[in-house]
Protein backbone atom coordinates (compact mmCIF):
# COMPACT_ATOMS: atom_id res chain seq x y z
CA UNK A 1 0.00 0.00 0.00
CA UNK A 2 1.58 3.46 -0.94
CA UNK A 3 1.13 5.89 1.80
CA UNK A 4 2.53 9.14 0.12
CA UNK A 5 1.56 11.49 -2.55
CA UNK A 6 4.13 12.92 -5.33
CA UNK A 7 4.51 16.07 -5.78
CA UNK A 8 4.15 15.42 -9.63
CA UNK A 9 0.49 13.92 -9.06
CA UNK A 10 -0.25 17.21 -6.58
CA UNK A 11 1.08 19.13 -9.59
CA UNK A 12 -0.71 17.04 -11.85
CA UNK A 13 -3.87 17.72 -10.15
CA UNK A 14 -3.30 21.38 -9.52
CA UNK A 15 -2.09 23.17 -12.76
CA UNK A 16 -5.24 22.67 -14.84
CA UNK A 17 -7.07 23.79 -11.91
CA UNK A 18 -4.86 27.04 -11.47
CA UNK A 19 -5.19 27.58 -15.14
CA UNK A 20 -9.16 27.43 -14.67
CA UNK A 21 -9.37 30.28 -12.23
CA UNK A 22 -6.69 32.17 -13.45
CA UNK A 23 -9.13 32.06 -17.25
CA UNK A 24 -12.05 32.63 -14.85
CA UNK A 25 -10.30 35.80 -12.96
CA UNK A 26 -9.88 37.12 -16.82
CA UNK A 27 -13.70 36.81 -17.72
CA UNK A 28 -14.08 40.17 -15.82
CA UNK A 29 -11.72 42.51 -16.68
CA UNK A 30 -12.41 41.26 -20.54
CA UNK A 31 -16.22 41.39 -20.23
CA UNK A 32 -15.69 44.82 -19.03
CA UNK A 33 -13.07 45.68 -21.79
CA UNK A 34 -15.77 44.98 -23.88
CA UNK A 35 -18.79 47.20 -21.75
CA UNK A 36 -15.81 50.15 -22.53
CA UNK A 37 -16.29 50.26 -26.28
CA UNK A 38 -20.17 50.17 -26.51
CA UNK A 39 -22.30 52.54 -25.82
CA UNK A 40 -22.44 54.95 -22.76
CA UNK A 41 -19.67 52.46 -20.89
CA UNK A 42 -19.82 54.95 -17.55
CA UNK A 43 -23.04 54.01 -16.86
CA UNK A 44 -23.05 50.58 -18.27
CA UNK A 45 -19.64 49.69 -16.25
CA UNK A 46 -21.48 51.25 -13.25
CA UNK A 47 -24.21 48.94 -13.47
CA UNK A 48 -22.58 45.62 -14.20
CA UNK A 49 -19.98 45.97 -11.93
CA UNK A 50 -21.82 48.22 -8.81
CA UNK A 51 -24.89 46.28 -8.99
CA UNK A 52 -25.57 43.16 -11.72
CA UNK A 53 -22.02 41.11 -10.40
CA UNK A 54 -21.88 42.00 -6.67
CA UNK A 55 -25.72 41.20 -6.53
CA UNK A 56 -25.05 37.95 -8.70
CA UNK A 57 -22.14 37.13 -6.64
CA UNK A 58 -24.33 37.22 -3.35
CA UNK A 59 -27.18 35.24 -4.85
CA UNK A 60 -25.12 32.78 -5.80
CA UNK A 61 -22.67 32.29 -2.84
CA UNK A 62 -24.56 29.55 -1.06
CA UNK A 63 -23.72 27.20 -4.39
CA UNK A 64 -19.58 28.15 -4.82
CA UNK A 65 -18.82 25.37 -2.62
CA UNK A 66 -20.33 22.65 -4.28
CA UNK A 67 -17.13 21.75 -6.29
CA UNK A 68 -15.71 20.66 -3.11
CA UNK A 69 -18.47 18.89 -1.66
CA UNK A 70 -19.36 17.63 -5.04
CA UNK A 71 -15.34 16.61 -5.01
CA UNK A 72 -15.64 14.95 -1.49
CA UNK A 73 -18.55 13.51 -1.53
CA UNK A 74 -19.36 11.81 -5.01
CA UNK A 75 -17.82 8.72 -4.14
CA UNK A 76 -20.49 6.42 -5.96
CA UNK A 77 -23.86 6.40 -7.36
CA UNK A 78 -26.08 6.59 -4.81
CA UNK A 79 -23.63 9.54 -3.57
CA UNK A 80 -23.66 11.24 -6.87
CA UNK A 81 -27.56 10.96 -7.36
CA UNK A 82 -27.95 12.47 -3.64
CA UNK A 83 -25.13 15.39 -4.29
CA UNK A 84 -27.56 16.22 -8.13
CA UNK A 85 -30.39 16.32 -6.18
CA UNK A 86 -29.14 18.60 -3.87
CA UNK A 87 -27.90 20.42 -6.44
CA UNK A 88 -30.81 20.97 -8.10
CA UNK A 89 -33.16 21.85 -5.72
CA UNK A 90 -30.39 24.70 -4.27
CA UNK A 91 -29.69 26.06 -8.10
CA UNK A 92 -33.95 26.35 -8.76
CA UNK A 93 -34.42 28.14 -5.10
CA UNK A 94 -31.31 29.97 -5.69
CA UNK A 95 -32.87 30.92 -9.21
CA UNK A 96 -35.81 31.31 -8.35
CA UNK A 97 -34.57 34.23 -5.20
CA UNK A 98 -32.74 36.14 -8.62
CA UNK A 99 -36.10 35.97 -9.87
CA UNK A 100 -37.87 37.49 -7.44
CA UNK A 101 -35.10 40.25 -6.90
CA UNK A 102 -34.63 41.18 -10.84
CA UNK A 103 -37.76 40.89 -11.80
CA UNK A 104 -39.91 42.18 -9.07
CA UNK A 105 -40.16 45.31 -6.81
CA UNK A 106 -37.93 44.06 -3.96
CA UNK A 107 -35.31 44.74 -7.16
CA UNK A 108 -36.33 49.04 -6.19
CA UNK A 109 -36.20 48.16 -2.73
CA UNK A 110 -32.87 45.91 -3.08
CA UNK A 111 -31.02 48.54 -5.07
CA UNK A 112 -32.61 51.63 -4.75
CA UNK A 113 -32.77 51.34 -0.80
CA UNK A 114 -30.15 49.55 0.27
CA UNK A 115 -27.53 50.34 -2.28
CA UNK A 116 -28.84 53.77 -3.03
CA UNK A 117 -27.41 53.31 -6.66
CA UNK A 118 -27.22 56.29 -8.76
CA UNK A 119 -30.72 56.87 -10.60
CA UNK A 120 -29.17 56.87 -14.09
CA UNK A 121 -27.80 53.08 -13.47
CA UNK A 122 -31.06 51.69 -11.49
CA UNK A 123 -32.82 50.25 -14.80
CA UNK A 124 -29.61 49.33 -17.29
CA UNK A 125 -28.62 47.34 -14.00
CA UNK A 126 -32.04 45.93 -13.75
CA UNK A 127 -31.59 44.67 -17.33
CA UNK A 128 -28.16 43.08 -16.56
CA UNK A 129 -29.53 41.18 -13.43
CA UNK A 130 -32.69 39.92 -15.33
CA UNK A 131 -30.31 38.60 -18.53
CA UNK A 132 -28.43 36.77 -15.47
CA UNK A 133 -31.12 34.81 -14.54
CA UNK A 134 -29.81 31.65 -15.70
CA UNK A 135 -26.41 32.14 -14.19
CA UNK A 136 -26.93 30.88 -10.93
CA UNK A 137 -28.00 27.44 -11.99
CA UNK A 138 -25.57 27.31 -14.43
CA UNK A 139 -23.05 27.42 -11.89
CA UNK A 140 -24.35 25.20 -9.36
CA UNK A 141 -24.64 22.68 -12.51
CA UNK A 142 -21.01 23.13 -13.70
CA UNK A 143 -19.30 22.95 -10.32
CA UNK A 144 -21.37 19.76 -9.45
CA UNK A 145 -19.98 18.38 -12.52
CA UNK A 146 -16.01 19.53 -11.74
CA UNK A 147 -16.14 18.01 -8.56
CA UNK A 148 -17.16 15.06 -9.94
CA UNK A 149 -14.58 15.40 -12.79
CA UNK A 150 -12.02 16.10 -10.13
CA UNK A 151 -13.09 13.28 -8.03
CA UNK A 152 -12.12 10.93 -10.49
CA UNK A 153 -8.95 12.08 -11.97
CA UNK A 154 -9.57 13.88 -14.52
CA UNK A 155 -9.09 17.69 -13.59
CA UNK A 156 -7.90 18.47 -16.86
CA UNK A 157 -10.82 18.51 -18.05
CA UNK A 158 -11.63 21.11 -15.77
CA UNK A 159 -8.96 23.46 -17.30
CA UNK A 160 -10.44 22.36 -21.32
CA UNK A 161 -13.79 23.52 -20.32
CA UNK A 162 -13.08 26.54 -18.84
CA UNK A 163 -11.01 27.60 -22.22
CA UNK A 164 -14.23 26.31 -24.21
CA UNK A 165 -16.53 28.34 -21.83
CA UNK A 166 -14.33 31.26 -22.00
CA UNK A 167 -13.32 31.14 -25.60
CA UNK A 168 -17.02 30.81 -27.07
Amino acid sequence: MRDKTTIKEIFNIWWPLAASWMLMGMELPALSAVVARLQNPDINLAAYGGVVFPLSLLIEAPIIMLLAASTALSKDWPSYKYIHKFMMWTGGFLTLLHVVIAFTPVYDFVVGTIISAPEEIIEPARIGLMIMTPWTWSIAYRRFNQGVLIRFGHSNAVGIGSVVRLST
